[in-house]
């Protein structure tokens, strides 16, 4: 047996092809490099609306099964990450997440647990607060390629779901398929298909009973070589996205995307992404 992926990962494949590699609207360069004792460093710069955004991201491991995460972005928001895995028990995951923004003086807190093992993969989040946390568990089975998986949240406070959710799929080697159900009114389906090598498809589908809302899009990618890609995905209401991805050097990836709308052959809009790893 395998160990399925979490909640959050059903129909992955599927959503990278519509999410990675697309840069519309804004300007980011990433570094990313590691030190000789471990530790991870990653500043990045997003230039989106005239605004220029900054972050500086590290993390490390000060002992065996421990991680510490901390980030910073310019809005002068902090995030501290505590991460303790295997620790615990065999297959366990705990997070201990504190958010500070000088801004506000607010400080939230999260603790995130996750469990995995053959043919299971839960979480269990809930948020630190005394007024009445929020509590957000998902569970994943797998057998024989057939997953189902269940959402649900909780606001204590209120006494009343914030989310609720099932999930139904099949994945093997070549196409992945799952639906979800939302809430009873909003329903969900994300297709994958490797047609070869070198070519992914993606459909996703959604409609919401509430609002007699229907929404497409179809999206795919082509790897022409080692270093180059190319990206195309486009909705229902004609927007269009094109993108390549070349490997400049072995440690520098550019990304340039452009995109208008089809139907009116205007919006045009682009972005640049420049990541490096050093």
């Amino acid at each position: 047996m395998v160990v399925p992926p979490t909640f959050s990962d059903l129909g992955k494949v599927a959503k990278d092809v519509f999410n990675k590699g697309f840069s519309i609207g804004s300007n980011k360069l990433t570094v990313k490099t590691k030190t000789a004792s471990g530790i991870s460093l990653s500043p990045s710069f997003e230039l989106k609306n005239d605004n220029l955004c900054a972050a500086f991201e590290t993390s490390g491991s000060p002992a065996p099964g421990f991680t510490l995460k901390e980030k910073w972005c310019s809005g002068n928001v902090t995030k501290t990450n505590l991460i303790v895995e295997d620790k615990l028990a065999k297959g366990l995951k705990v997070d201990l997440e504190v958010v500070v923004n000088s801004g506000t003086g607010k400080k939230p807190a999260l603790a995130k647990t996750a469990y995995k093992t053959d043919g299971f993969n839960g979480t269990f989040d809930t948020n630190i607060d005394l007024a009445g946390p929020t509590l957000v568990a998902t569970a994943v089975t797998e057998y024989n390629g057939i997953q189902g998986g269940a959402e649900v949240g909780f606001d204590t406070e209120k006494s009343k779901l914030t989310k609720n959710t099932i999930a139904l799929g099949y994945t093997n080697k070549d196409l992945t398929f799952v639906g979800f159900i939302k809430d009873l009114s909003v329903f969900e389906g994300l297709v994958h298909h490797k047609v070869c090598p070198d070519t992914e498809v993606a459909a996703s589908l959604s409609y919401n009973q509430g609002t007699n809302a229907c929404a497409f899009n179809f999206g795919s990618k082509y790897t022409l070589d080692k270093d180059t890609s190319l990206r195309a995905k486009i909705d229902c209401a004609g927007n269009t996205t094109l993108s390549v991805s070349h490997k400049v050097k072995p440690w520098l990836e550019a990304t340039f995307s452009n995109g208008l709308n089809a139907k009116t052959m205007s919006g045009v809009s682009h972005g640049i992404s420049l990541e490096a790893n050093l």
